[in-house]
């Protein structure tokens, strides 16, 4: 059993090609750690860009990586295979990064430059940061970052250069083995199949079509808050600002209302955000 904890840092760079943004790995780091949490070895490359040559100011100002760092460097390609032999063929390597956002970001580059459809070293996978966040019992809406979770479990951020593979990787390491539970740990691994990718791959939506199949119907009945009976509708339902929204009226308590119903498709489940709030109140 080894475990390796992968962080990436990348350039978002405008592909002619596909008319759309890419986020070009600029930079591999990792490291191996043993059954124990030991590190054993460390992996760290800079990747020469392909897409866009020059790097965005913003990336160079959070990483300190300059373009006199990566034009040596090797290709996207190159750089990735020297990883996977790295990593090796043990069907017991378990990859973790900090979030799935690394993850997302090497399939859209093995896809790019390899056309290649997943990551070919990966067979299990842990999302740390989730996991870090299950063992410390934190909501799963509210996404930590690596230092404050360093904070958390009583590590020093400030002994660890930020926003560099390696060093950010090592600090990801530091993390784990402060909250690894064997037993806990084991049922969050997942296996790189085909419903990974899918579950990866998916990007949560905002439905805005009223005839969409998603759309229960009976989310756009209103109550009144006062007095509990449904109120009357006086306007149609639109979509503005994410949401449906459309005013409704008490006759009994002669109160007007403005009602919003938020729809978000996500891989597994449909999330529903209600609101109902009053805008006008009359004298009876």
């Amino acid at each position: 059993m080894q475990y390796i904890i992968l962080d990436l840092e990348w350039n978002t760079a405008y592909s002619g090609k596909l008319a759309a943004f890419v986020n070009e790995v600029i930079e591999f780091g990792a490291v191996k750690l043993d059954e124990n949490l030991n590190i054993i070895d460390s992996f760290s490359s800079f990747v020469k860009p392909q897409i866009e040559k020059k790097l965005r100011s913003r990336v160079k100002t959070l990483t300190n990586i300059s373009n006199d760092d990566v034009k040596n460097a090797e290709i996207f390609e190159a750089v990735s295979h020297d990883f996977a032999r790295w990593v090796g063929q043990d069907d017991d390597t378990i990859v973790m990064s900090w979030g799935d956002m690394d993850i997302r970001v090497l399939i859209d580059n093995f896809d790019y430059f390899c056309n290649i459809k997943g990551i070919p070293f990966i067979k299990k996978y842990v999302d740390l940061q989730g996991y870090f966040m299950s063992e410390k019992e934190l909501p799963k809406g509210q996404q930590i970052g690596l230092s404050n979770a360093a904070i958390m479990v009583e590590i020093n951020p400030d002994n660890f250069v930020h926003h560099r593979a390696l060093n950010d990787s090592e600090l990801s390491a530091a993390c784990f083995a402060k909250v690894y539970n064997k037993e806990t740990f084991d049922k969050s691994i997942v296996s790189c199949d085909e419903d990974f990718y899918k579950r990866i791959l998916f990007k949560p939506y905002i439905v805005s079509d009223l005839n969409d199949k998603l759309v229960d119907k009976s989310l756009f009945n209103c109550q009144c808050i006062e007095c509990g009976k449904t109120t009357t509708n006086i306007s149609e339902w639109k979509f503005v600002n994410n949401s449906f929204t459309a005013m409704y009226y008490c006759n009994e308590c002669k109160v007007k209302y403005r009602a919003s119903v938020q729809i978000k498709k996500n891989f597994s489940q449909v999330q529903v955000k209600k609101t109902i709030n009053i805008l006008k109140k009359n004298k009876k």
